[in-house]
C-alpha cells in the first residue's frame, strides 16, 4: 500500500513509498516503474521529501530512521535515529543543510546535515 508520493522537480517522475518498505521511481508519462530501492529492512516507510534541485531526497517511517538519499545513484548516504515512534513527516530545507522530522510520539527533530546525521547507510547494491 502506498503511504506517500512526491513529484520530482522536473515533473517527469514520481517517487513513492509504502508498506512494502520500498521506494519506487515512476515515469509520469507512461506509469512504468523506473527504479525500486530497498528503503528499509524492517518497517514500512511513511514519508518522503525531495530537494528543490531533485538531487537528493529524505525518507522516514516505522523504523524510526531518517535517511538521506542521492536521487540519481539511488543510494542512501546518511541516516539518523532519534525518534521513539514512527516518523510521520520529513522536510528537507531548500539549501539541503537541514532536515526536519516529526514522529508519532510528538517529537520534532531538526537535523543538521551532515553533522547530526552521521551514520553512513549500508550500500547493499552489491549483495
Amino acid at each position: 500500500m502506498f503511504k506517500n508520493l512526491v513529484y520530482h522537480p522536473d515533473e517527469t517522475q514520481l517517487v513513492t513509498t509504502g508498506s512494502d518498505r520500498k521506494i519506487a521511481y515512476w515515469d509520469t508519462f507512461d506509469g512504468q516503474t523506473i527504479r525500486i530501492l530497498e528503503g528499509s529492512e524492517t518497517a514500512e516507510l511513511c514519508t518522503l521529501s525531495i530537494s528543490k534541485s531533485g538531487s537528493h531526497f529524505v525518507s522516514g517511517g516505522a523504523d524510526r530512521t531518517v535517511k538521506m538519499w542521492d536521487y540519481d545513484e539511488g543510494v542512501c548516504h546518511l541516516s539518523g535515529a532519534g525518534h521513539s515512534g514512527t516518523i510521520s513527516s520529513v522536510a528537507l530545507s531548500p539549501d539541503q543543510s537541514m532536515i526536519v522530522s516529526v514522529g508519532h510520539e510528538g517529537g520534532i527533530f531538526i537535523w543538521k546535515v551532515p553533522e547530526e546525521i552521521t551514520e553512513k547507510c549500508c550500500d547493499t547494491s552489491n549483495l
